[in-house]
């Protein structure tokens, strides 16, 4: 590494600085890489990795500005001191279960949006800008699976869906990353021939690419896709997490709104509104005998 720690912890706490939201040591890395001040290296990667640990455990770098998002935790039942704790805490949550109200704003949109990503570890930035949207985020971790398409997506989702469906596509640049929407696209094809689904890929294009002057990786000749992919692109591939993730929202924002009549949207929220003050004045006036 050309920069020594304390340098880069400095480094680090400003680009964490520039973002409401945590981020990942990989999208650290990538922000460092384009600064010059690290190379792109595996071993530039490991030791940044190594350098954030001590900084986090030292309070040099306060350890909930940055995210692990691979690796999720299944939560135990929530416990109460005693009923009591119980029924005060539902009495709570009823009085106030009017706010928890949310119409269905896509109802009167002409079509049903979602957006794919490739890599669960993006998968929180864009849902944050998805989110205030009402549009669901799936994290694909690479190809999706026969039962994450048929079974969560079109049986127990999609199929319900009587409208035109666009999957807003977001993948890595690489031979596997852009093979990846076309066999999302055929695979839908086939499991849902009866669904009109259309997937769109947003990011990474080339034009991104260069727009961003995103930091590049060789491309893995390993891969059975990379002699097509060399042929068009040359030996360099990107991945999504080298974009900024304020630019990686901005993408998601704008591929959300083209797919929104603005007045109908406005009308629908103003209605959800207006019902949720009702609810909220209803339910806080009931009284509870438990």
């Amino acid at each position: 590494m050309t920069c020594d720690y304390a340098t880069i912890v400095e480094a680090t706490k400003k680009i964490l600085s520039e973002y409401s939201f945590p981020l990942t040591l990989r999208q650290i890395y990538y922000r460092l890489v384009a600064n010059g001040m690290i190379p792109n290296k595996r071993s530039a990667y490991n030791s940044l990795s190594k350098w954030l640990v001590k900084a986090r455990e030292d309070a040099a770098i306060d350890d909930t500005r940055i995210e692990d998002r691979s690796r999720s935790v299944i939560a135990h039942v929530n416990a109460y001191e005693s009923p009591d704790d119980f029924v005060s805490a539902a009495k709570d949550w009823f009085h106030n279960l009017g706010s928890e109200y949310y119409a269905d704003l896509w109802e009167t949109q002409a079509f049903h949006v979602e957006v794919w990503v490739e890599k669960d570890a993006l998968s929180q930035v864009i849902a944050r800008v998805a989110g205030p949207f009402r549009v669901t985020v799936c994290p694909s971790r690479g190809y999706s699976s026969y039962s994450y398409i048929k079974r969560v997506a079109v049986d127990e989702r999609l199929s319900a869906v009587d409208k035109p469906i666009v999957l807003l596509d977001f993948r890595d640049h690489d031979p596997s990353g852009l093979q990846m929407t076309e066999d999302l696209q055929t695979r839908f094809d086939r499991y849902a021939d009866d669904l009109e689904i259309e997937v769109k890929r947003i990011a990474l294009t080339i034009d991104q690419v260069k727009k961003h002057s995103l930091i590049p990786n060789p491309t893995k000749r390993v891969d059975s896709r990379s002699a097509k992919y060399v042929a068009q692109y040359g030996d360099q591939c990107w991945e999504l997490d080298a974009i900024p993730p304020d630019e990686l929202q901005k993408l998601v924002t704008s591929a959300i709104k083209q797919h929104i009549d603005p007045s109908r949207w406005n009308a629908a929220l103003e209605r959800e509104q207006k019902d949720q003050a009702a609810l909220k004045k209803r339910f806080a006036n009931v009284e509870l005998n438990i």
